[in-house]
């Protein structure tokens, strides 16, 4: 899984440079849309096959672990984003924003670039799209060392870029953890920049 996972980014990123052409961006884009549907339902059939598995993760023990996986991947990320935004000389409001967009590349840097300015925006995009990307390269080594922390690694990507990683590597339990935890944050985000973004929070983080 490692190897085709690397093989398949070399692949790409040598395509990318000498073989294709910015005119088939949209092209590109359609493919990977269309990918991404295709791995989502096949790792959400391979999950609805497996009664006993969805109906033993329906009880208040494992739906409460769900619950603190995502609490516990809201600190790791801004947290980290505002550790790794000092040692980088980012001020540390500027992190938060970057950091709370917690996987999801194509809200935070949309958001952000249209309320604070299209260089944080960019930044924003960047971290969380190497977030995604390091997450899909990563979780097929570490699975051999850990399976329920890989689901706190991707963010908001559990739900669905990286699900089918997770699903492979780490095993169903963890694909659906990771499924509950992306779809609890997908509809956190938005109310997080909001708040965030208020005129009161913005003067508070010198922004």
């Amino acid at each position: 899984m490692t190897i085709i996972i690397f093989s398949a980014l070399i692949l790409g990123l040598l395509t990318g440079r000498w073989a294709l052409s910015v005119e088939a961006k949209p092209i590109l884009d359609a493919v990977l849309m269309n990918a991404l549907a295709v791995m989502v339902f096949c790792a959400g059939t391979d999950i609805g096959n497996s009664k006993n598995i969805v109906r033993k993760f329906l009880t208040i023990k494992t739906l409460g672990l769900s619950i603190l996986v995502t609490v516990i991947t809201n600190l790791g990320s801004m947290g980290g984003g505002i550790l790794f935004g000092m040692l980088c000389g980012v001020p540390v409001g500027q992190s938060l924003l970057v950091s709370s967009g917690m996987g999801w590349y194509s809200l935070s840097s949309v958001v952000l670039s249209s309320s604070v300015g299209t260089e944080l925006g960019t930044l924003a995009f960047i971290a969380n799209a190497l977030r995604e990307l390091l997450t899909i390269l990563a979780v097929p080594l570490l699975s051999r060392y850990c399976t329920l922390p890989l689901v706190v690694i991707g963010g908001a990507t559990s739900m669905d870029s990286t699900m089918p990683v997770l699903l492979e590597c780490a095993g169903r339990p963890v694909a659906i953890m990771g499924f509950v935890n992306g779809f609890i944050l997908s509809l956190e985000i938005p109310l997080l920049f909001s708040l965030l973004l208020t005129p009161a929070v913005r003067s508070l983080l010198g922004l």
